[in-house]
């Protein structure tokens, strides 16, 4: 079949094009949407099995039909098709719980969230409830699994929330977000403080958790290894009362200050030498006024590197007689202790100018 082409752009590139517009113009309207997890947000869309599923009226016949699909996911997760086996899980839980559009011209105006009706079974009774959540968790838990084998971290971190908030005390959820929150390589301190109160729980609740005590081993040496990094790079910067010590601050203030002033005087001597390299280069080619101009600029820069090298070196608090007698000249007095401190200050922050 030939492909329709308007204006010389296939169609299909233009229904596209119109299809991103539209969801750009009512992006604002699906917020509560969007923020939903992709296996849930996902249920407004669903196949015939889902959709014949959920018009079964008795509990027991629904839950039957859910259970294939989950019994499916799983042949699927075995079968290292982990991709697969989400889709079953998302669609056994979406029997129960889905999400439901009531605008009826949604294909044209978008998805938004004032036509968004979140439905749940509701239970006839309290062992109905008890059985349902059984297996809402499990879902939650084998798709929290099958996100992992994929690297879908965020995905199982959201799926692991899902089955705590049914029951906070399954040991395997918080395993699974345990194991989530640290699965990214940009995982860090954070994310392994929240994986190891997560573990901790899990153990509280089920001592004989035995993936939980693994992980829970691992990321204590893993903690320990990176802690052990971080003393031998930053030295004794994390000694005790070394960052209270204001005589250990003071020193490494100065040394910090001479070393910005060395890496600005190398600069300076670096801008010097290579300013000379080119009044020579001007000389040899003839260039009268271009030697004149980097010569002027390297008389200006010679001094002010002079001065400043010059300012590094004086001592306001140990003065001189000569340092004295010319300070008094110009209306300074070295002797006051305040004029001192000021002239110390302005020189460290490099405000200071020799006159």
């Amino acid at each position: 079949m030939e492909s329709i082409d308007v204006d010389g752009t296939p169609f299909s590139v233009h229904m596209d094009r119109a299809v991103k517009l539209r969801s750009l113009q009512t992006r604002h309207e699906r917020l509560k949407y969007d923020a939903f997890p992709s296996f849930y947000a996902n249920t407004i869309f669903p196949n015939d099995d889902v959709s014949n599923a959920r018009r079964l009226g008795q509990f027991d016949e629904r839950l039957a039909a859910a259970n294939r699909m989950k019994e499916e996911g799983n042949s699927a997760f075995h079968n290292d098709r982990p991709r697969d086996a989400l889709k079953k899980y998302e669609m056994a839980a979406s029997v129960f719980r889905f999400l439901k559009n009531t605008n009826l011209e949604w294909k044209s105006q978008g998805i938004m969230d004032r036509f968004i009706t979140e439905v749940e079974y509701e239970c006839k009774s309290v062992e109905e409830r008890r059985e349902l959540d059984r297996f809402l968790v499990s879902c939650y838990n084998n798709m929290a699994l099958a996100s992992c084998r994929i690297n879908y971290f965020s995905l199982a971190v959201e799926a692991c929330d899902c089955a705590i908030a049914i029951d906070g005390r399954n040991d395997k959820a918080l395993y699974l977000r345990s194991r989530a929150r640290i699965g990214p390589k940009s995982s860090g301190a954070h994310e392994e403080t929240m994986a190891w109160n997560d573990l901790l729980k899990a153990l509280e609740i089920n001592s004989d958790n035995r993936e939980a005590k693994r992980l829970l081993h691992r990321l204590g040496d893993d903690m320990k290894k990176q802690r052990a990094k971080e003393k031998i790079a930053f030295g004794g910067l994390f000694d005790r009362g070394a960052l209270c010590d204001p005589r250990v601050l003071q020193e490494r203030n100065e040394a910090g200050r001479k070393l910005v002033e060395q890496d600005e005087l190398d600069s300076r001597q670096q801008d010097i030498t290579l300013g000379r390299q080119l009044t020579q280069l001007y000389e040899e080619r003839g260039m009268k006024k271009q030697k004149e101009r980097i010569e002027q600029s390297l008389k200006y820069e010679t001094e002010a590197t002079e001065e400043r090298s010059l300012l590094s070196e004086t001592d306001f608090r140990s003065p001189t007689t000569r340092m004295v007698l010319d300070a008094k000249h110009m209306g300074v007095d070295l002797t006051d202790p305040q004029t001192v401190e000021i002239l110390e200050k302005l020189k460290a922050a490099g405000d200071l100018e020799l006159a």
